[in-house]
């Protein structure tokens, strides 16, 4: 910066010196580059941010089909399960009637063998409480 000479005035005096120009405080303009970089980067985190969130409800939207089709899968099972059991024990009542009423007509026919039968069964288990 040039400065301009100074003038001699009146005795004592001081010249007075050219307003000289100040800095703006307005902020440094970023280079293009930097500043279509800078962009380019908040644009991709702000995308990344909209994925991220998108594949949060994909996630949690699949967890709870994946729940819904196993807890379906498990009733289903269950149900199938019960419905065996049922059959089993219905068809195990119907053999235990019978076997029922066959000794039953055994020991109409046999009441003496029947009674020797049950005494030596007490016998047995007599000796096996025992020990």
């Amino acid at each position: 910066m040039a400065t301009a000479p100074r003038t001699a005035g009146a005795a004592g005096t001081k010249a007075k010196r050219p307003a000289t120009r100040r800095k703006s405080a307005a902020p440094r303009r970023r280079a293009p580059s930097l500043s279509r970089s800078a962009d380019t980067t908040v644009n991709d985190i702000e995308q990344l941010r909209d994925d991220l969130v998108r594949l949060s409800r994909n996630v949690a939207a699949l967890a709870q089909t994946g729940a819904t089709s196993a807890r379906d899968t498990v009733t289903e099972t269950a149900t199938d399960l019960y419905d065996t059991g049922l059959d089993y024990a219905r068809s195990a009542e119907g053999q235990v009637r019978g076997m029922a009423e066959d000794v039953a007509k055994q020991v109409e026919r046999n009441p003496l063998a029947a009674v020797g039968i049950v005494f030596g069964v007490g016998y047995i288990i007599g000796l096996l409480r025992r020990r």
